[in-house]
């Protein structure tokens, strides 16, 4: 596989989000409705052929068994199809960091961030169960905590189906999972029911409480012999202050008897959830910023259970957010500008077939190094800034576009010789943003301000400014304000007439303009 490389004449491959023996996962984008997607590929040729059907098997009911789970923890697959030699599901592609990037940033969690996640887990775990399904491989490395605080449970591929009409897909002398993780009848290739999703799930939660999982050792074998014969570990032994009732389940779930566990998910579910619940005047003691810059609270859900809200109020612009993790970044070498013009022509070409959010995202992520470094003031940065703005623009997302824009403005300003024109066209997009979003006040709050800004250079009856007073006295008609408003339509049309002749285009517009307001003004008008 490549980037850019087109899969069923609609999927095109962008980056590589990992690989394994058999196959590879990447992000792409679907060009039919121009968004994100992940494309996972088996590579049927790399697999012996005696274990090749039922890697294919598996790989099939992965599709079959994700999109089976309606649940907001499960990510969703929108196609599946042949490719060459090769077999890939099309799927929902999640924002977040994996658990086990979370765990290996920050050691253990805060016990309300650990009692959320589980909970969330357990969610997807009830319904999966009550439709036969046991994962077999849960782990952190299978855990997404997405930018909202959702917890999405990843790789479905090892499920096994519960009933006796449906053949075991263990290839022979393999099982399927992971040692690190593995319920001891499990490692046994024993009968695998829920009860092993739920140990997991405990070797999971102790790792998120203590750094560690529960059980180490130099290889699988002995790591499988440990789960089978060690002695439960205790969470309180290796962390203080785990209340004891977070503790005493933990040990429960790593029981060595399924029977000795809890009995569901939703069991569990009841126990962790009071500890995940956290006091909103809290939360923010909680919200952590990850090594990429988002901000993150698996306790989120619980105050905002339909996803959190837009700030009511514009969040003040920052010049550049600086993140420092406990661990060094990865050092990722700024594009050349030679690679970046191409970047950028490759963005309009997408652009052109009207794939905005794709080219924004391409253009986006080249960008990315180079704004965490010192180059983001460089004219010609500041160029593709630009671009990036308009291109989310393009794309209807203007909740993005517009802090690029409120930016954009203030580091143009600050150049030696400030590109006037350039400046207020940033704060007349950003203004158009605010209104697209719904927050007219604040974007008529802005235009009245840059009309004053401009007036103050060119004539107030500029031909220039006709645009923008109609804007300006629109947007103050719809905010109900028909008294503000009729005069700044009757100016402006007076000037449009004076400059283009009263029949001219420009100024019927503004006419109609006027006549639709009288007629909203008018009582015997309305009737």
């Amino acid at each position: 596989m490549r980037a850019q490389e087109r899969v069923a004449d609609r999927y095109e491959l962008t980056y590589p989000l990992g690989h394994g023996g058999m196959g590879e996962v990447w992000a792409g984008f679907d060009e039919k409705l121009d968004r994100p997607v992940a494309i996972k590929f088996l590579r049927k040729l790399t697999i012996p052929e005696s274990e090749r059907e039922n890697a294919v098997e598996r790989f099939m009911r992965e599709a079959r068994v994700t999109a089976r789970l309606d649940h907001p923890g499960v990510p969703s697959v929108h196609d599946v199809g042949y490719h060459g030699d090769d077999i890939y599901i099309v799927m929902q592609l999640v924002p977040g960091i994996v658990l086990a990037d979370l765990i290996a940033e920050r050691g253990w969690l805060a016990v309300p961030w650990a009692a959320a996640i589980g909970a969330q887990i357990c969610s997807v775990l009830a319904v999966a169960h009550a439709a036969s399904l046991v994962h077999r491989d849960l782990k952190p490395q299978n855990l997404m905590v997405t930018p909202t605080g959702s917890v999405k449970v990843l790789d479905f591929g090892v499920a096994a189906l519960l009933g006796p009409d449906v053949p075991r897909l263990t290839a022979t002398s393999h099982t399927l999972g992971t040692p690190t993780y593995m319920a001891p009848e499990q490692a046994l290739n024993s009968a695998v029911g829920p009860r092993a999703d739920l140990y997991a799930l405990g070797c999971v939660l102790f790792e998120v409480l203590t750094g560690n999982p529960p059980y180490r050792a130099d290889s699988a074998l002995g790591l499988l012999h440990r789960h089978m014969n060690d002695s439960i570990p205790s969470v309180s032994k290796h962390r203080a202050g785990v209340p004891d009732g977070l503790a005493q389940l933990v040990g429960r779930l790593l029981a060595k008897d399924p029977q000795g566990r809890p009995s569901s998910a939703a069991e569990v579910y009841e126990i962790l959830a009071p500890f995940g619940a956290v006091e909103h005047d809290l939360s923010g003691d909680l919200a952590m910023t990850v090594a990429d810059g988002q901000a993150i609270d698996p306790t989120m859900p619980y105050r905002y259970p339909f996803g959190p809200l837009p700030p009511q109020a514009l969040l003040a612009p920052t010049r550049v957010d600086i993140v420092r993790p406990r661990t060094a970044p990865e050092v990722v070498e700024p594009p050349s500008l030679e690679e970046l013009t191409e970047v950028e022509e490759r963005a309009w070409e997408l652009a052109e077939e009207g794939r905005f959010t794709q080219a924004a995202e391409l253009l986006e992520t080249a960008l990315r190094p180079v704004l965490k470094g010192h180059g983001a003031k460089q004219p010609r940065i500041l160029e593709l800034r630009l671009n990036l703005a308009n291109l989310h623009v393009l794309a209807g997302a203007y909740r993005q576009a517009l802090p690029e824009f409120t930016r954009l403005a203030a580091d143009l300003a600050e150049r030696p010789v400030p590109d006037q024109e350039l400046i207020w066209h940033c704060r007349h997009q950003a203004a158009v943003c605010q209104a697209e979003m719904g927050e007219a006040t604040a974007a008529l709050r802005e235009l009245q301000s840059l009309l004053a800004d401009e007036q103050r250079v060119v004539p107030p009856d500029s031909p220039a400014l006709f645009a923008l007073r109609q804007q300006i006295a629109m947007i103050a008609a719809g905010l109900g304000d028909l008294a503000a408003a009729r005069p700044m339509l009757l100016a402006l049309s007076a000037d449009v007439g004076r400059q283009y002749g009263v029949d001219a285009p420009a100024a019927a517009e503004v006419q109609a303009l006027l006549t639709h307001l009288q007629r909203l003004d008018s009582p015997s008008e309305a009737r």
